[in-house]
């Protein structure tokens, strides 16, 4: 190709920019543009799913697909219709156990981690009803926003996630509820966060959510490793939002995220937790309340 230019453009500006314009041409010309790669969302992931008793299934990834971020994801599946599995609170007062021996001890199918909990002394600092007895009224000068929203059954052990009542939680008719926060989703739509480290950096996460279809899942999303760098708290609404989630609530997480199968790896902890700092199943931070499911 030959380029005419007029010899009085040479030897102002206009030279140099007719050449930029033309060599971008050129290249615009001979080279495909990069398209943008499709982010995968958490209903695409390559999930290794294995059944754990009918009813209850027991999803883990491990990938880099999602969020641009290395995860390590564990969820427990509970079709609510078939499953048969009893929805429990276990917890302790003035001392902390460890997830995984609060699970044993009431020989639980499988367990996660609960709400937030006095880390010095135990006990919860939430709101906690357990079989009709308020056990905690949550702390005087608490955090609301790690309390707007709470998971509850009453006998029938379906369970259903709250948005907290104007109220208060002593205006709800249930049986047992654990409030927790901030609230991910309600009614199929993510919640607004508040611009804080604690929602948008990314940590370590518990969490629980409902489908329309009846469907339960127990969450945990490992963090503050190479491995897997956690999730923000965004994150976390968009992950239960693709996954068709109705309503979602974060729990407890951190150091405290953990999750139990029984019979499954290093004391039935299948996930990383993070209190030891190692990328392993030995680092589980002892707490005061934990969700247990046990078979019917």
């Amino acid at each position: 190709m030959i380029l005419w230019i007029p010899n009085d453009w040479k030897s102002g500006g206009l030279y140099g920019f007719f050449t930029t314009v033309v060599v971008f041409c050129l290249l615009i010309g001979n080279h495909s543009i990069a398209q943008p790669v499709e982010q995968k969302t958490a209903g695409d992931l390559d999930w290794e799913i294995e059944q754990i008793r009918n009813g209850v299934n027991w999803w883990n990834y491990r990938g880099d697909d999602l969020f641009d971020a290395r995860l390590s994801i564990n969820m427990i599946e509970v079709q609510s219709d078939v499953a048969g599995i009893e929805l429990q609170i276990v917890y302790v007062q003035n001392e902390l156990i460890k997830t995984s021996t609060l699970a044993v001890q009431q020989n639980a199918l499988a367990a996660i981690n609960g709400s937030f909990f006095n880390i010095d002394a135990g006990g919860s600092v939430v709101y906690m009803k357990v079989k009709g007895e308020v056990i905690t009224d949550g702390a005087i000068r608490g955090n609301p926003y790690t309390e707007n929203g709470g998971i509850g059954w009453n006998s029938d052990g379906k369970a259903v996630i709250y948005a907290k009542p104007a109220e208060g939680w002593h205006s709800l008719y249930i049986q047992n509820l654990l409030s927790s926060g901030p609230l991910l989703v309600y009614n199929g739509e993510a919640r607004d966060f508040n611009d804080d480290p604690f929602n948008q950096n990314r940590h370590p996460r518990t969490a629980v959510a409902t489908t329309d279809d009846g469907r339960l899942f127990l969450v945990t999303v490992d963090g503050r490793s190479f491995q897997s760098y956690g999730m923000t708290i965004p994150e976390l609404a968009r992950f239960f939002v693709d996954l068709g989630a109705t309503n979602a609530l974060n729990l407890d997480g951190g150091g405290s995220t953990a999750m139990y199968i029984r019979e499954k790896n290093v004391d039935g902890i299948v996930n990383f937790p993070s209190d030891n700092l190692e990328f392993d199943h030995e680092g589980e931070r002892a707490v005061s309340n934990a969700i247990i499911l046990i078979d019917k």
